[in-house]
This record gives structure tokens, C-alpha cells and sequence, in this order.
């Protein structure tokens, strides 16, 4: 997707954002009701792209990671975004690589392939298995429903990802994190 792309889609969920209001949509995690959060801002920004240029064949992936990097923000769910471990491109871990190198088990990798190809989004699996040997742990967000072995959120059809962050909440408060950290949630 080109840079221009991004930043318009960028501005998009900014606006959905607003218009929902940060106060509300953490008040509205805490009273466990993320999956309303998820799926009226991704479906307002949905529908604005339809609107205006038409939704392209990764947008609705986009848009999806870009709300789930600002609801780990807001949320203040630790993570390590964008980045590299040992060779492998990782789009975000929870809580951090540090903690994939010493216990992997504690680790969620969540990936956000920007194709539709099954071979590419396999190979993709393959490289997190080389650092993330609990497959359980590693969780893709794809436009449709696909079986590859590991944890998958949809963002069609039933729309799975709107449970991603009840289920990072889930999976983070059965791991031990450091006392110095302080969650909103």
C-alpha cells in the first residue's frame, strides 16, 4: 500500500477516534465491552473508505493494525511494535521480544499479512514458528476466514477481531509482569 494510502487511512481512524472519544472507548474496555469499541470504529472507517476511493485488496488489514496499535496504546498493553527478531519481521509481540527470546510461552505474536495469498502467508507462519515454537501463540488477522494452524481473527463475516483485545487481556493477566508497570486496564 503506498505511504499516501497509509496516512489517509491513518487519517481515517483518527476522525473515528475522535468522533467515539478516547475516554469512551477505554471506559467502554474496561466495562469489557472492547468488541463494540473494535467493530464501531473499524466499521465507521470502513465505510468512510468505501465512500470515498473504494476499499483495496489490504485495506481492511491496515486499518485493523492501525487500531490495534493505538488500542494497545490507550489500553497500555505492553508490546514491541514493528520490529525484527532474529531475522524475522514481527508486526507486534506482547509484551516484548525480550521476553520472546527467554520464554516464548509468554509471548503473543500477532500478524497482519497485507496479501491474500495462502503460499506468502504460510511462509510468514513458518518464520514466526522459528522463533515462537508455541503455535497457540501465534495469532494472524486476515480479511477471511483461512485455516493455517494458528489462532486466526476475521475481519469479515463473523468479524473474530473484535475479541483480539478481550483475549490480549485474557492472555496478559495470567503472566507475570513487571511490578513497575501500570495498565489502565
Amino acid at each position: 500500500m503506498p505511504s499516501s494510502d497509509v496516512l489517509e487511512l491513518g487519517e481515517i481512524l483518527r476522525n473515528a477516534i475522535s468522533e467515539y472519544g478516547e475516554q469512551r472507548i477505554l471506559s467502554d474496555i474496561v466495562q469489557g465491552e472492547s468488541a463494540e469499541v473494535i467493530k464501531n470504529i473499524f466499521e465507521q472507517c470502513i465505510a468512510h473508505v468505501e465512500k470515498t476511493d473504494g476499499i483495496k485488496p489490504d485495506t481492511r488489514v491496515t486499518v485493523s493494525e492501525g487500531l490495534m496499535h493505538y488500542l494497545l496504546t490507550i489500553t497500555m498493553i505492553p508490546s514491541k511494535r514493528k520490529t525484527t527478531f532474529q531475522s524475522v519481521d514481527i508486526d507486534i509481540a506482547v509484551p516484548d521480544t525480550i521476553t520472546l527470546g527467554t520464554s516464548p510461552q509468554d509471548v503473543i505474536m500477532i500478524s497482519f499479512p497485507k496479501t491474500n495469498d495462502a503460499n506468502a502467508i504460510k511462509s510468514q507462519i513458518d518464520n514466526m514458528k522459528k522463533i515462537q515454537p508455541n503455535i497457540d501463540n501465534i495469532w494472524l488477522v486476515l480479511e477471511e476466514d483461512a485455516q493455517y494452524g494458528v489462532k486466526t481473527y476475521t475481519l469479515d463475516g463473523s468479524m473474530t477481531f473484535t475479541n483480539i483485545i478481550n483475549d490480549l487481556i485474557g492472555f496478559t493477566s495470567n503472566k507475570k509482569q513487571s511490578k513497575l508497570k501500570i495498565f489502565k486496564i
